[in-house]
């Protein structure tokens, strides 16, 4: 009977001692999924977030967007009032407020023709409606530059990029693209935004005052003042969008298209070096004869914009810059619009037979006009 006692009381003190090794074991794992948990911490911590998955991270993006932030000029008596703020969330695009909003997006150019990293920002402005010639609703408008890094500057941030080119979108992809760049030196944008103005009621961007009155998409910049924004909210990619902005692809808009190529193209870059460092080079000089015309012809603008199809391109060029005065801030001389004389001669007999007038119907406007008033 003793020996069955001690043999009991030994299987108790192992079976006790078993659970004491067993709670140090539990002790030491709890501790190291701690320390683990902890280091997975610091590790996520360390990799800053990329929401949009570009290679840039949220924080550098949001920093260069503010840096960059253009100055924008609006309408006092705008018929949309000013920009606005949108539902996140929701692929119809819904107005939340007309509050000033400017957005933004960046990313990094994939074709940069130099080793040197460029990074490319767009600024959208967007609003309720078009309320301009041939208005309609919902109205998508931005502005970019092109960033690179400064060779000697180590910095890890914002401070370390300067603005190169900046380019203003002006109707794009319509008969009436009035869409122009520049050197960022040439309007004294290289190290913050450029100052832009915007079209009253339609819209258009414009990096200099004077190139508001140069386009056929009947815009007018008048009664400017500075646009009070709050601070521009990071779209993020089309198919990564931030802040909510899903509407980004929504087919009411050509916002999508905007998100998705670059506006600085190679050969548009080209052309721009060629010209002098005064210069604002048209983004697609090829319209030019055309967009005159629809200009100086308010009896036929509105059919000639509506109808780019019809008209006949003469296949000759026109001077593609504008020339700023020598202090940069004066109004824009516009040597396009003097060596344009050429290319409208050319291509008015195609105009006028797509629009079936004939050399009478000219000749008896030329009398008109030189017939005085009475």
């Amino acid at each position: 009977m003793a020996n069955m006692g001690d043999e009991r009381y030994r299987t108790g003190i192992e079976t006790i001692m078993r659970f004491v090794r067993c709670g140090f074991c539990m002790r030491r794992l709890l501790i190291a999924c701690m320390f683990s948990a902890l280091c997975a911490s610091a590790a996520a911590q360390a990799v800053p977030l990329d929401s949009d998955h570009d290679g840039l991270s949220d924080t550098f993006e949001d920093a260069l967007l503010q840096r960059f932030a253009p100055r924008f000029m609006i309408s006092a008596d705008d018929c949309s009032v000013q920009p606005a703020r949108f539902v996140p969330d929701i692929a119809v695009p819904t107005v939340a407020a007309e509050d000033s909003t400017v957005y933004g997006q960046a990313f990094p150019r994939k074709d940069a023709p130099t080793n040197a990293p460029e990074i490319e920002l767009h600024f959208y402005h967007l609003w309720r409606t078009d309320c301009g010639r041939m208005g309609h609703p919902l109205d998508a408008e931005h502005v970019a530059v092109l960033l690179q890094r400064n060779p000697s500057d180590q910095r890890d941030d914002a401070k370390a990029w300067h603005a190169v080119y900046w380019y203003a979108a002006a109707h794009e992809d319509t008969v009436c693209d009035a869409s122009h760049l520049t050197r960022a030196s040439t309007i004294d944008a290289e190290e913050h935004g450029a100052k832009v103005w915007i079209s009253a009621g339609k819209h258009a961007s414009f990096l200099n005052e004077e190139l508001c009155h140069h386009g056929c998409g009947g815009d007018r910049c008048v009664h400017s003042k500075p646009l009070d924004s709050p601070a521009v909210m990071n779209l993020g990619e089309w198919n990564a969008p931030m802040t909510g902005a899903v509407w980004m692809s929504s087919t009411q808009w050509p916002l999508k298209d905007k998100l998705g190529r670059s506006n600085f193209l190679t050969a548009r870059v080209n052309r721009l070096q060629r010209l002098p460092d005064t210069d604002i080079a048209w983004a697609n000089p090829a319209k030019r004869p055309e967009q005159e015309l629809i200009h100086s012809g308010s009896a036929t603008g509105d059919a000639l914009a509506t109808s780019g199809s019809a008209l006949a391109t003469s296949g000759h060029n026109t001077d593609s810059a504008l020339t700023l005065t020598a202090d940069k801030t004066g109004n824009a001389l516009d040597k396009a619009a003097r060596s344009t004389g050429h290319a409208l001669g050319s291509s008015v007999h195609a105009v006028r037979k797509a629009l079936g007038l004939s050399k009478k119907d000219d000749s008896t406007e030329k009398q008109q006009e030189a017939t005085p008033a009475p």
